[in-house]
């Protein structure tokens, strides 16, 4: 899990972990004096061995004071100095880095070169500067780019771009994690960071091969989107069960799916997974979760969706795959920049109760959870509290509303106030009123 952390292999790992251990030295070192200190006097002045009329009532002692208050400060000035230091490095960006596009999304890291080149491992050059360029999908969630031998962390958040930079300094294979937990495949969002050396990466850069160990190029493009795009992160190819189903005999096979909570059976064609890579959760395979894949539309053109149809193909026999061309960069794509004009769509209030976090604290089968569960909650009859004083309301639209702009106006009882956060800002009204009507529909 923190394969080669000892290893000290970026640049500034050493002035990071000076920094850190500064800081720790000088805490526990606080922590010893005041707590020993704090011993003695129990046992010093311990009521059988001193009698009360004996105890002086000290009102001022000024060396003490002084001592009190300049020791901390310097100690503190220390703990900033190195902090800072450490930091300023870490965040100012080079000019002559070679820049790697970075999409995290549940639950797969993938990576796309200047050249075009993705793959689902980062494999990067020692002793030159590297800079990540990092997003996410507009309707995923939060995810955090974590390599602990390097000592570099970054979030990496939906429609926005992050970045942070290193120089590996020693060769080898380090684990690349997500540090933001992000849902039921958090754990296993995992793949590596391979240093090489500059020649042995310059071959393969050059090269079609999807990794530097691979004795031949991919038999088709089908392969190079099932690892690049995060297929393989829940999706097996030898039939053992994942996050989502296994692709071998998939294809062609008579599945039971969940339509709009209805089950019924359908055959596994290209019809049915062009859908199910455009509207995941269209028809939810049995035994899985609606949620969790996210919508691949923006990341896959049709040449692309051909080549993974042909792929999962050959999991059912040996069918070659034919070649497509070349996939495009990722974040210029996926990610809705500032200076990108975006469609507008209408709010999916299912998407937004996930999405939003509503599910956290809210149960849709009348559970009591951090906050009222929202089975049958629609024009409900409810106790609240309002500006300390106890009263009915009818849970209408209005309330639905006033509940999500400001929720600590109508308390419901035997629930505490500021515990959810107000939505009114970082909602839409169109998404507020998406989200009241789909509340309005669970019963």
């Amino acid at each position: 899990m923190l394969e080669g952390f000892n290893k000290h292999a970026s640049t500034f790992a050493d002035d990071v972990d000076q920094a850190f251990w500064i800081s720790t030295g000088i805490s526990a070192a606080m922590f010893v004096l005041v707590v020993g200190l704090m011993v003695f006097f129990i046992i010093r002045y311990h009521h059988s061995r001193v009698k009360p009329e004996e105890i002086r009532n000290i009102r001022h002692y000024l060396p003490l004071e002084i001592a009190w208050t300049v020791i901390p400060t310097i100690l503190l000035f220390i703990i900033f100095y190195y902090g800072y230091t450490s930091f300023r490095e870490l965040r100012t960006m080079p000019k002559d880095a070679f820049t790697v596009d970075v999409l995290g999304k549940r639950w797969s890291w993938t990576f796309t070169y200047p050249n075009g080149k993705r793959t689902a491992e980062l494999y990067v050059p020692i002793g030159e500067n590297i800079q990540l360029r990092l997003a996410s999908l507009e309707n995923d969630v939060l995810h955090s780019f974590f390599v602990p031998a390097f000592r570099v962390k970054e979030d990496v958040v939906p429609g926005r771009i992050t970045h942070l930079w290193f120089n590996a300094t020693a060769i080898g294979s380090y684990d690349i994690e997500c540090a933001e937990y992000c849902g039921v495949g958090h754990a296993m969002m995992l793949t590596k960071l391979e240093v090489m050396d500059k020649t042995a990466f310059d071959t393969w850069y050059a090269s079609g091969k999807l990794s530097p160990h691979d004795t031949e190029e991919p038999k088709g493009k089908g392969e190079e989107v099932y690892k690049t795009l995060g297929c393989v992160s829940c999706h097996s190819l030898d039939g053992s069960e994942s996050v989502g189903p296994s692709f071998k005999g998939m294809y062609g096979a008579k599945i039971k799916v969940l339509t709009e909570g209805k089950l019924r059976e359908v055959i596994a064609d290209d019809e049915y997974i062009r859908s199910s890579i455009r509207t995941p959760d269209k028809d939810v395979a049995q035994g899985f979760q609606s949620g969790i894949m996210p919508n691949l539309s923006d990341q896959i053109d049709k040449d692309q969706m051909e080549s993974l149809i042909e792929f999962m193909k050959q999991q059912n026999d040996t069918t070659p795959v034919t070649g497509h061309e070349e996939v495009k960069p990722v974040v210029e794509e996926v990610v809705k920049t500032e200076q990108q004009a975006v469609a507008p769509s209408k709010p999916d209030g299912t998407a937004l109760f996930k999405s939003k976090g509503c599910i956290a604290c809210h149960s849709l089968d009348g559970t009591k959870k951090i906050g009222p569960s929202l089975k049958g909650i629609y024009m409900s009859v409810r106790k609240v509290l309002t500006d300390g004083k106890e009263r009915e309301v009818k849970a209408d639209e209005a309330y639905l509303h006033t509940s999500i702009h400001d929720p600590n106006a109508d308390v419901v009882e035997g629930f505490s106030a500021n515990m959810m956060p107000s939505f009114g800002k970082t909602l839409t009204q169109a998404e507020i009123d998406a989200l009241v009507n789909y509340i309005k529909e669970i019963q």
